[in-house]
C-alpha cells in the first residue's frame, strides 16, 4: 500500500523556493546503547551510510540522542559507504532480535537484500533520507527525508535568478545509483530545460568526497576557460571545491552550490566561500524518525504510519547564519 507523504513545514522562514543533502559522528562500527536486546527491551538497529559524511554524522547523532530521550534503545552501526558491510550490519541487527530495522541506505538496488531480510523477519523498515527500490510494496517499510527533487531544482532556479544573461556550469554528482542523487539531477536539468542561457559544460562523479571534489576543481580550472558556476550535489564535494578555487585565486569569480546543510557549509557561507546550500534539516528528520519508533513501541501498525517529508530550505549568505548552532 503506497502512504500518503506528510509533510512537515517547520516554522522558519523559506526563500523563493523549497530547497537542499548527507555527514561524522561518534564512534565506527557499532557504538550501541544496548549490545544486545534485553528482555521487555524495544530495541531499534541503526544502520549509518557512513560516519564521514558531515551529513549522516550529524543525522546519527539527533536519532540517537531523539531516540532514547523517548526511552527507546537503539544500536548504531557505521558502513562505511559500503553496501555489503551495511546489509551484513542490518542482518546482524535481526539476529540480535531487533524490533525495527533502520538505515541510510547506500545504494537504491544494493539495499535490497537488507529490505528482503527485514520483510522476511516481519520487521518494520525505516528508511531515512534515500528510498529503497522496492520499499513502496512492502507494507513496512517507512520512508523519512526530504524531496531531493526540491533541492535539485532549487538549484536551478538560483542560477536562472542569478545568472539572467546567462552562464558556463559544471556539475559535480554523488554516486549515481543512490536515489536522492538522481532526484536531485533531475530537479535541476527540469529547470534548465527552460532556460537554454544556462550550460552544463560537463558532469563529473565526485561521489560524496572532499578530496574528488577538490581534485576534479583543479583539473577542471585547468580544462575550460569559462567557470561561472559549479553545481555539487552534496556540501562536502561543494567544500572541496572552495579550497580548489581558493588555491588557484579563483573563489570570487566562480559562485559554488551545494545540498545538505553540513555545519562545515554554512560556516563557510557565512565567511562568503560557498554561494549556496540546499539545507535538508537533519533534527526534524531525527525527530520524525524517533516519533515513528515510539509508534512502533506503542503496538501502531507500521503500514498506518505514514512517510514523512520535510521540505528544503535555501542558504545563502544572508541567512546562513540563522542556522550555525
Amino acid at each position: 500500500m503506497k502512504k500518503r507523504i506528510m509533510s512537515i513545514i517547520l516554522g522558519v522562514a523559506m526563500c523563493t523556493s523549497l530547497l537542499v543533502g548527507c555527514g561524522t559522528a561518534d564512534s565506527g562500527t557499532g557504538d550501541s546503547s544496548a549490545e544486545k536486546k534485553e528482555r521487555g527491551d524495544f530495541l531499534v538497529g541503526f544502520a549509518n551510510n557512513s560516519d564521514t559524511y558531515n551529513y549522516c554524522a550529524k543525522f546519527r547523532s539527533y536519532l540517537k540522542d531523539t531516540t532514547e530521550a523517548k526511552g527507546i534503545s537503539i544500536t548504531v552501526t557505521d558502513a562505511g559507504g559500503d553496501t555489503n558491510v551495511q546489509n551484513g550490519q542490518i542482518d546482524d541487527f535481526i539476529v540480535q532480535n531487533v524490533n525495527v530495522v533502520s538505515a541510510i541506505s547506500n545504494d537504491l538496488d544494493g539495499s535490497i537484500p537488507a529490505l528482503e531480510s527485514a520483510k522476511d523477519a516481519g520487521l518494520p523498515y525505516v528508511s531515512f533520507l534515500t528510498s529503497v527500490f522496492g520499499g513502496d510494496d512492502y507494507d513496512g517499510y517507512i520512508y523519512v527525508g526530504s524531496p531531493n527533487y526540491d533541492a535539485g531544482k532549487a538549484q536551478g532556479e538560483y542560477l536562472c535568478e542569478t545568472f539572467p544573461d546567462g552562464a558556463s556550469v559544471l556539475y559535480f554528482t554523488g554516486e549515481p545509483n543512490d536515489q536522492q542523487y538522481i532526484d536531485r539531477k533531475q530537479g535541476l536539468e527540469d529547470v534548465l530545460k527552460k532556460n537554454d542561457k544556462i550550460k552544463i559544460l560537463d558532469e563529473y562523479n565526485v561521489k560524496n568526497a572532499k578530496d574528488l571534489g577538490m581534485s576534479t576543481a583543479e583539473d577542471s580550472l585547468l580544462s575550460y576557460d569559462t567557470i561561472d558556476a559549479i553545481v555539487c550535489q552534496n556540501d562536502d564535494a561543494a567544500l572541496g571545491v572552495v579550497e580548489a578555487l581558493k588555491s588557484s585565486g579563483k573563489l570570487e569569480s566562480i559562485q559554488v552550490l551545494g545540498v545538505d546543510g553540513s555545519d562545515d557549509a554554512l560556516q563557510s557561507i557565512k565567511d562568503g566561500e560557498m554561494t549556496m546550500t540546499a539545507l535538508q534539516d537533519a533534527k526534524a528528520q531525527a525527530e520524525a524518525g524517533a516519533d515513528i519508533f515510539e509508534k512502533l513501541k506503542n503496538g501502531t501498525d507500521p503500514a498506518e504510519i505514514e512517510d514523512v517529508n520535510i521540505p528544503f530550505k535555501i542558504v545563502t549568505k544572508d541567512n546562513a547564519g540563522d542556522y550555525l548552532k
